[in-house]
């Protein structure tokens, strides 16, 4: 009370900071109880939401190891990239194979004679295009016959099958261009011409077997088909895919260098399935490492990890380690399992590699692979499915979380049971100390006036105000 210097209305005290001091006696424990309780709830929360990721992160990395076409991928290498690219599928068989890039797939070009300017009048009537076995027609109207608007007329038609107008001015004058949309020599265009009343629009007509002995009009750019040499054999294209001549492989065509031979090399894509198998292996082993922290115990420091001890955690461990050491059935092969290629697990288990074994199975016995991780009870395949049951709604993980999540429900309800109690109590300490203070006050008051009484009675000396 000596570290009290308000002073209350009838008694001095400073009534206020004294409730408030005892309310916070009151809170105080319970308070720190409750937070201490759910930062640790909190903690563990943080931490299994670690575990689900790292589970995750490694179910992510199966996905390549479970699918069997992985195994049957093909990979095509070619001797110039800037002269053609190839793709496969996984019924090209491996081979190498000489390529020749004669001729490329060009689109038909040709040209009208020189006219004065866009706006110079052609001649009206119609033109049918003809352009592998599709036709088409554009009706040209007098008045409406200059280079432009036929140009124009070509270009929006409806029914237009391949053919796109342009005009071009040179130093002799406007040149209307008509161009294939398509390459290939089935793609060249062909025009025959119903000429109308005016103008001589069959100077338009345009025949690939006659050439611009119907017209004026010039070819200027042949329609041709690429031209493709493999081994020996020949194939031709309307344009520059090259499809089917070798089984599984389509060649993209870029650049023609006849009579010039390169290389095509189709081979088993073991490099991608070699870094899939490598990334399974640190993947789990991250997850590895993310279990033995949260289990941990530290005996120096006395120190536990967060999930150390907890059944969860210790089933989730328990099961992987127990897919891993289980054999692929099955097979019929002595490859069933992953020590078999070279995989093992060591301390803190994790998994090794040992790579001279490795590199011998993707080598020598690369077909077996794909049953080991892909086949219905390869590694892949088992592990995908426990990790999709562990991290599932209403898995192992979500109900220990679901049951932490519950725990800091119930906290903030007794926080809100403290709140309520800690009213009930600073009112009553209000009430008392204020009952006390009033007491004080009359207790105060009464001093005073029996201490004037006797100051007025005859005779009576005080000494020091007493």
């Amino acid at each position: 009370m000596a570290s009290l210097t308000a002073s209350g209305i009838g008694s001095g005290l400073d009534i206020n900071s004294i409730v408030s001091q005892l309310v916070a006696a009151e809170r105080s424990p319970v308070e720190t109880r409750l937070n201490s309780k759910e930062s640790l709830i909190q903690a563990r929360l943080s931490a299994f939401g670690s575990l689900k990721s790292a589970l995750t992160n490694f179910k992510a990395s199966l996905s390549t190891l479970k699918n069997p076409e992985s195994f049957t991928k093909r990979s095509a290498t070619v001797g110039d990239p800037t002269v053609f690219s190839a793709t496969t599928t996984a019924t090209a068989a491996p081979g190498t194979y000489s390529v020749k890039v004669e001729q490329l797939a060009t689109s038909h070009k040709i040209a009208s004679q020189a006219y004065t300017d866009s706006t110079t009048s052609v001649g009206s009537g119609e033109l049918n295009f003809t352009i592998n076995g599709e036709s088409f027609s554009v009706a040209v109207a007098e008045g409406a016959d200059s280079l432009a608007e036929i140009r124009d007329a070509v270009n929006s038609s409806a029914a237009n099958s391949g053919v796109s107008a342009s005009i071009i001015n040179d130093q002799d004058g406007a040149h209307l261009v008509f161009s294939a949309t398509r390459t290939g020599v089935e793609n060249a265009i062909n025009i025959s011409v119903t000429a109308g009343a005016n103008g001589d629009l069959s100077q338009l007509a345009y025949d690939t077997n006659l050439g611009s002995q119907l017209s004026s009009m010039v070819e200027k750019a042949e329609a041709l088909d690429s031209i493709v040499i493999v081994d020996g054999f020949t194939k031709t294209s309307a344009d520059t895919k090259i499809e089917g001549m070798i089984e599984g492989v389509s060649l993209d065509l870029k650049k023609a260098l006849p009579g010039e031979s390169f290389s095509l090399k189709v081979q088993v894509d073991t490099k991608s399935v070699k870094s899939a198998i490598e990334g399974f292996v640190n993947n789990y082993n991250t997850l590895m490492t993310t279990i033995n922290d949260l289990t941990a115990y530290n005996p120096e420091s006395k120190t536990a990890g967060l999930l150390q001890g907890d059944s969860a955690t210790r089933s989730v461990a328990n099961q992987l380690r127990q897919e891993m050491g289980t054999i692929v059935s099955g097979l019929g092969t002595e490859l069933d399992s992953l020590a078999e290629i070279g995989i093992t697990t060591g301390d803190k288990n994790k998994l090794v590699i040992d790579t001279t074994v490795f590199a011998d199975v993707v080598a020598d016995d690369f077909d077996k692979l794909s049953g080991i991780f892909s086949s219905e009870s390869g590694y892949a395949v088992r592990l995908d499915s426990l990790i999709g049951d562990l991290t599932a709604s209403g898995g192992i993980l979500t109900n220990r979380t679901d049951g932490l999540t519950s725990q800091v429900k119930r906290i903030n309800e007794q926080r809100e049971a403290l709140n309520a109690r800690i009213v009930g109590i600073e009112a009553r300490y209000q009430a008392q100390f204020s009952a006390l203070d009033s007491l004080l006050g009359q207790l105060n008051s009464t001093g005073d006036f029996l201490t004037q009484q006797l100051a007025n009675l005859p005779g009576t000396v005080f000494k020091n105000g007493k």
